[in-house]
């Protein structure tokens, strides 16, 4: 039997999906969680699991780290997002790092419900009421050149100072420019934006 993987700290809102779930399709069981590394262990498990749903503040899940995480350890089973922030910005970074979908959790039940029918059915994410698309645009590819070559630098593991003398700016620029990378990233420290872009071609 296929599975749907539901992580979310918020039991009201797990059931609320659970039903929306088992409206869509009765034949699928559905696993709950309420933390990123419980989410992690039952996928580690022996369950066939066929979507994921998280909600980005879930407890220890780290938002975009989490979510590069769960994709670079489960490639094959896709993941729906839910979130409180609906900003493009957040939108085109969580789609940027790996996100099948994402959803507003103020969305009304019956859009989340269509997109839930439309997913697990095996067709398009086309009814998400906020979603990936080749419109969106990915952070990395929209900084500036000397945005990117600070960022070549970080990816490097270049201390500031390093990063600074090399591309010839004062130390003062280059943590001015982190701090943009860092937003635009979704992260907040020099860890987790490494962690990002392991995997990312600059």
């Amino acid at each position: 039997m296929s599975h749907v993987l539901i992580v979310d700290d918020n039991p009201i809102f797990r059931l609320g999906l659970k039903e929306l779930v088992k409206a869509a399709r009765p034949d699928l069981a559905v696993v709950e969680d309420e933390t990123f590394s419980g989410a992690r262990t039952q996928l580690k498990g022996e369950r066939d699991f066929l979507l994921i749903m998280i909600d980005m503040k879930v407890r220890d899940f780290g938002g975009f780290v989490g979510l590069f995480q769960l994709r670079t350890e489960f490639p094959n089973v896709p993941v729906i997002v839910f979130s409180t922030s609906t900003d493009s910005e957040s939108v085109s970074r969580a789609v940027a790092f790996g996100a099948a979908g994402y959803i507003s959790k103020s969305a009304p039940c019956d859009q989340i419900a269509r997109t839930l029918k439309s997913s697990l059915s095996g067709k398009d994410f086309g009814t998400v009421p906020i979603i990936a698309n080749e419109n969106q645009i990915n952070p990395i590819a929209a900084l500036s050149p000397a945005q990117l070559r600070v960022l070549k630098g970080l990816k490097k593991g270049l201390r500031n100072k390093e990063i600074a003398f090399e591309l010839g700016l004062t130390e003062k620029t280059v943590k001015a420019y982190m701090s943009t990378l860092y937003r635009k990233l979704g992260v907040s420290t020099r860890t987790q934006a490494l962690l990002l872009l392991q995997e990312v071609s600059l």
